[in-house]
Order: C-alpha cells, then sequence, then structure tokens
C-alpha cells in the first residue's frame, strides 16, 4: 500500500509540476480500515449562525488558519505553514463515485465545483457523490505534508482541532460521515503499525475519527483534537490521544452501503 500511495503521489507531483493542477486520485486499495463509529457530539454553526448539523452548542472558532479553501480550482491544498498536499478520491472499487479514483487507467482530472449559489463569498468546494459500495466504503481527504512523491508528518501541535463546512448535495443520501486523522501510530507511514496485516496487534489505519452530522444547509463543522477516537483494533489500541505532532491526511470517509453525496469547504485548523 505505501509503494501504491507513492505511485499517487508521483503522478499528482507529476502533472501539478507540468502545469495540470486538476489532478485528485489515489489507488483503489487506499485504506481498508472499517467504517465504525457513532455519531456524536461534533460541535457546529449553521450559515445561518444558529446551531448546527454536528448538534450540541455552536461552537465557533475565531482563530482559524485555513487548509484549502479551493477558491484556486485546483487540487493542491494552500501551501502555507509548510503543508503541501493534494485532494484525492479512494473506494473500495465496488460501486461509483465522483470525482473517480485517479488510475493509469483512468487518469481523469478533478477541480473543485462551482457552488450555485455561492455560500457567501466562497465559490468554490469539494463535491464527492456515491453509491453502490459492498465492501468498506468511499471518500476524499488529502495529505497536509506530501512533497515529491513522499508522504511526511506534519507538526499541528500548534492547533486546537479541525474545522470546516458542510452540506448535503441530496436530501436523500446518509446523514453521517467519518471525519478520519491519521498519525504516526495508524499511518503506515509512521513506522510503527505494520501495514502488511501480518502482526494482528499492529495492524495499520486504525485511525482516529469522529462522526460529523450532514444537514442540507450548510454548517460549520467545529471537532476538536480532543474528541478523536480510535476502534482501538490497531497498533498501540491503548494510545491516548492522537499524535498532533505527527500528522498525515484528514480524509472524509463514507461507509460501505451508503448513498453519499456532500459538499466539503474551508477546511482549516483552528487554534
Amino acid at each position: 500500500m505505501a509503494k501504491r500511495r507513492a505511485a499517487w503521489m508521483w503522478a499528482a507531483w507529476t502533472l501539478t509540476a507540468g502545469g495540470c493542477t486538476a489532478l485528485v486520485g489515489l489507488d483503489d486499495s487506499y485504506h481498508l480500515e472499517g467504517a465504525g463509529g457513532a455519531a456524536s457530539g461534533v460541535s457546529s454553526a449553521s450559515a445561518s449562525g444558529g446551531a448546527g448539523a454536528g448538534g450540541g452548542e455552536a461552537v465557533v472558532p475565531t482563530d482559524i488558519e485555513l487548509i484549502d479553501d479551493l477558491e484556486d480550482g485546483d487540487s493542491a491544498i494552500q501551501e502555507a505553514g509548510g503543508r503541501v498536499g493534494h485532494w484525492y478520491s479512494y473506494n473500495d472499487g465496488t460501486g461509483t463515485q465522483t470525482p473517480p479514483v485517479y488510475s493509469e487507467a483512468m487518469p481523469v482530472g478533478f477541480i473543485p465545483e462551482a457552488l450555485s449559489p455561492p455560500r457567501g463569498q466562497s465559490t468554490m468546494a469539494v463535491h464527492t457523490f456515491g453509491s453502490g459500495f459492498t465492501e468498506w466504503g468511499a471518500g476524499v481527504g488529502f495529505a497536509l505534508n506530501g512533497p515529491d512523491m513522499g508522504l511526511l508528518a506534519y507538526d499541528a501541535s500548534a492547533y486546537t482541532g479541525i474545522v470546516f463546512w458542510a452540506r448535503l448535495g441530496d436530501a436523500s443520501a446518509t446523514t453521517t460521515m467519518k471525519v478520519n486523522v491519521s498519525d504516526k501510530v495508524s499511518e503506515p507511514a509512521g513506522g510503527i503499525c505494520d501495514e502488511s496485516g501480518e502482526d494482528e496487534d499492529r495492524k495499520c489505519f486504525d485511525h482516529w475519527h469522529h462522526m460529523a452530522l450532514l444537514g442540507t444547509e450548510w454548517a460549520q463543522i467545529v471537532i476538536p483534537f480532543d474528541a478523536l477516537t480510535r476502534e482501538g483494533t490497531g497498533a498501540e489500541p491503548d494510545a491516548p490521544a492522537v499524535d498532533r505532532a505527527g500528522l498525515y491526511v484528514i480524509e472524509f470517509r463514507f461507509a460501505q452501503d451508503e448513498d453519499f453525496d456532500v459538499y466539503i469547504d474551508d477546511v482549516g485548523f483552528y487554534r
């Protein structure tokens, strides 16, 4: 899997360096962890200012550092704060997803979708939808520090959590979305877990996560790092908290047997 991810990084970096910045994709075998988790307690505020789709009291961060606002219209996150990476799609290969997963046979391009109507001053967002996945599901995400074919740890210890805006594209789609954050314990690049899966006590991809609730109206979803949990099925199951000094990817994931349709915008860290 590490080799497959390197191949995707190479493809993304090569096309971007050559002037094509419309690539998003990943090998179709990427991230074979279970969906798991139960929706609970993500704080959010809707576009109108009230409590949002995440549930609970509205918590609106005032000190936000954007990872990507999508307004540049390409797949790359903003190169700021030591971050460099690209959006990608991933799935189990049994259903259909837009944007599709990048492969040599299907080297498709992807750009954020124009919002109609815009969300305030925001005119672009990630839009992913799909159905028919029967093994473990599908999702989209991005690397925080993936330069030149590599995947390196990103130090997010200065931040309190993750914040983004989201809404359903179709009211009949699933209303839950698993937000994954990988660290040195769950990501193969961290050198702690066993990517082969042969060591049952050191499996990879038991990522830190939280379940966000989605609605048909835009909502700002706020996830403190302290709210992230794991299934406890991977390496170091008793790790007390996500290693903020060693993060790798942020992903937005949907389980098998779910029809999903979601817009995601203005992803950032907050202090």
